[in-house]
């Protein structure tokens, strides 16, 4: 269905998952406080952070609290804990995870762990908190199952058609991606499908039927090139930190282990792993070849 927010912009609201949030509008009141959780499908580009504002705006709107880019859009899980102490009861905080803790997995499990203490000290506050984040897989169980209202997954569909390629005339079969899916899992249905996919090591959301799937559109309700500037700047800041964070000395036989046990865990390549340390490809493959002996140790 289509909905006008009070500052003009319509977006359009799943009817299903209207009812969901509109249950969440109603129960704050009774001194509640929720954390959504919206995950992409293991991918990146699929729409998952427009949905979240969708979503954000939508509750902002109902529940009459302002919500604003500079305010309540936060990149930095940090940032969005202090400024969360400071906004009215009722406010909605949409997190985007920008790969902030991906550097490492020391760094996001922190994250994490600072994100589950906080909620389960800020009920009082009586706040809305959307999380975006790539995988559901990858949380922690408390903040997966105990601190969780719910799992959206935003998935893209495939579609085989026949289309001329740019600078051709002949016509050959392409497959588009298309944009704009979810699938809802309630509280119950997100506990069954992380429990699985731990049990039985298959992490695919298809193992466990959500609740419902819906379709959302590319609409911002909040100024899109603002908030593509500020998650920019917000990827820039990262990109510093992890440098300053760099070890300045050469990696240790234990660095190294913790680095290939990254590669198995990831999936990465050495490039990337290299990347994020701070040391060119040539000399992180130098290194570990070196190091080849020892690090067949590594438990």
């Amino acid at each position: 269905m289509k909905y006008k927010l009070k500052n003009g912009v319509e977006i359009y609201i799943d009817q299903f998952l209207k009812y969901q949030l509109d249950s969440l509008i109603y129960n704050i009141s009774q001194d509640w406080d929720f954390v959504l959780i919206i995950s992409g499908d293991g991918m990146v580009r699929t729409g998952k952070s427009v949905l979240a504002m969708i979503i954000c705006a939508y509750l902002a709107d109902k529940l009459n609290t302002p919500f604003t880019l500079e305010k309540n859009v936060h990149f930095d899980s940090q940032v969005m804990i202090d400024k969360a102490q400071n906004t009215p009861p009722h406010s909605i905080h949409l997190y985007d995870e920008a790969r902030e803790g991906l550097a490492t997995v020391k760094r996001f499990t922190k994250v994490q762990q600072d994100l589950v203490d906080f909620f389960n000290e800020c009920g009082q506050l009586n706040h809305i908190f959307v999380l975006v984040l790539p995988d559901y897989f990858s949380l922690n169980w408390e903040l997966a199952t105990n601190r969780s209202e719910c799992l959206i997954n935003v998935y893209r569909k495939e579609k085989g058609v026949e289309r001329r390629l740019k600078g051709t005339q002949e016509k050959g079969p392409v497959t588009i991606f298309q944009r704009g899916y979810f699938e809802f899992y309630n509280r119950k249905k997100k506990e069954q499908l992380y429990h699985k996919a731990k049990r039985t090591g298959i992490k695919q959301y298809g193992i466990v039927m959500p609740n419902f799937r819906g379709r959302f559109t590319n609409i911002y309700p909040l100024d899109e090139e603002g908030y593509r500037k500020l998650k920019k700047d917000a990827l820039t800041r990262f990109a510093e930190r992890h440098k300053e964070e760099v070890i300045k000395v050469k990696p240790s036989e234990k660095v190294a282990c913790q680095l290939l046990q990254l590669l198995k865990e990831r999936g990465e390549n050495f490039s990337e792993l290299a990347r994020i340390y701070g040391y060119s490809t040539k000399y992180f493959h130098e290194f570990l070849r070196k190091m080849e002996e020892k690090i067949a140790k590594c438990p």
